[in-house]
């Protein structure tokens, strides 16, 4: 913990305006999901609005991460927020005058949703301004500590809202949150900013994002994991946000607490997990963690839709069943957190600044757009079949995609590459 006490100024700063931010878009989520799902009691409705994202995504990403690479990443991201206070302040007003209606919060995601693939190809990018190079692991580290406070504690945020306030007061909560992150970000000055050169600028925004493309297809490690990345994503992200949301909530009929306590006690492994996680991603090649990882990972959200058989046909209690997927979703948690670990490492530290942006959000535009295609699959799918079908479907996609990453990864052609790095 020591290591975490050089780290200056503008780092903190970014780190409290950082976990004000997520913990506003994360509470936002929290409330718009509940009230969907009560609202309509479709799984295929709920998973629509979480995968409709993927339509600006696509749109919008190769424009973002060029823009990350021409600005001042820190001024952007201050604006995006301020932007986003404004339209849930509008939206606010908005449910003073009428209900919010499931179409006025599919356009309130969408245009939400704009300002985060902007915010987020700079913050994917803004580490290596804020700290020297040699410290980026112990900034990473302490910024998914930071990430988990804020999953904790959302949920249980979210569903007091949820029980107490109006839908549209929740919004200027909300947008509050919103203000308070852009006032602190305003208040930062990177230090070790990449500079911006002039050819770069009269470039053109296609050619800038197929460098960003191009830088990809020569890293070895970026390469490979991009390759199925989209699979292991589609499959296990879709299995949480929608297949257990919809268990817990429609199936299982726990109340807004129990959910809420479900989501805060899995999230609080995330904040936990980094502070020892370092000297394992220091320790092992990140195609092992990888393969290790993604493999553990399967067989739990297998002996999860086993929890689901079991309290759906009642050979246990619902409560011990949520009990025991609470416990498995966070021994899923405890294996993923040191694989986001290594790739963030591997991206901040094996991509030039100048491109950073850019190549990140390509990044993140496969990851997402493939959870997007993968909830509206899950969406279907528990609408139509049994609900645990979907959580099994869940553990064979990741198992696959962890055997297909071993195999792309320990061919002789990325074997050299990951030699020569």
């Amino acid at each position: 913990m020591k290591s975490y006490k050089g780290l200056n100024k503008d780092y903190w700063l970014f780190w409290i305006a950082s976990s004000l931010g997520m913990g506003a878009s994360n509470i936002l989520q929290y409330v718009l999901s509940l009230y969907v799902l009560d609202l309509t009691g479709s799984a295929t409705l709920f998973a629509s609005m979480l995968s409709i994202i993927i339509f600006p995504r696509i749109l919008l990403t190769p424009l973002a991460g060029v823009m990350a690479d021409r600005v001042k990443k820190i001024r952007m991201m201050s604006l995006i927020l301020l932007g986003e206070a404004v339209v849930l302040g509008l939206f606010f007003l908005l449910g003073q005058a009428t209900n919010i209606n499931i179409a006025l919060v599919y356009l309130l995601v969408i245009v939400l949703e704009a300002g985060e693939i902007f915010y987020g190809g700079c913050e994917a990018a803004i580490l290596p301004e804020l700290v020297p190079s040699e410290r980026l692991p112990d900034a990473i580290s302490i910024s998914k500590v930071d990430d988990g406070i804020v999953q904790v504690i959302a949920p249980l945020a979210a569903a007091l809202i949820y029980d107490h306030l109006s839908i549209a007061a929740a919004f200027a909560v909300i947008a509050g949150l919103n203000f308070l992150s852009f006032v602190l970000q305003a208040m930062i000055h990177p230090k070790y900013e990449a500079d911006h050169t002039e050819a770069t600028q009269k470039s053109s925004i296609w050619k800038d994002f197929m460098d960003g493309v191009h830088c990809i297809r020569q890293n070895p490690f970026l390469r490979g994991f991009i390759k199925v990345l989209p699979l292991a994503n589609a499959f296990f992200g879709a299995t949480f946000s929608v297949s257990i949301a919809y268990l817990l909530r429609q199936t299982y009929a726990v109340d807004t607490w129990v959910y809420s306590l479900y989501c805060s006690v899995t999230s609080a492994v995330s904040m936990v997990v980094p502070l020892f996680a370092v000297p394992l991603v220091k320790k092992y090649p990140a195609n092992k963690l990888f393969f290790g990882a993604t493999l553990w990972i399967a067989a739990c959200i297998l002996l999860i839709g086993v929890c689901a058989v079991c309290g759906v046909y009642q050979v246990m209690p619902i409560m011990v069943s949520v009990v025991l997927i609470t416990l498995l979703d966070c021994m899923t948690i405890a294996a993923a957190m040191p694989m986001q670990m290594t790739s963030s490492i591997m991206l901040q530290t094996g991509v030039e600044k100048s491109i950073l942006g850019r190549v990140s959000a390509t990044m993140r535009m496969v990851s997402i757009a493939s959870v997007a295609v993968g909830e509206m699959l899950f969406g279907l799918l528990n609408d139509a079949t049994w609900v645990w079908l979907p959580i099994f479907l869940g553990a064979v996609g990741v198992a696959v995609a962890s055997l297909l990453f071993r195999k792309v990864m320990t061919t002789q052609k990325y074997a050299e590459g990951n030699q020569e790095a």
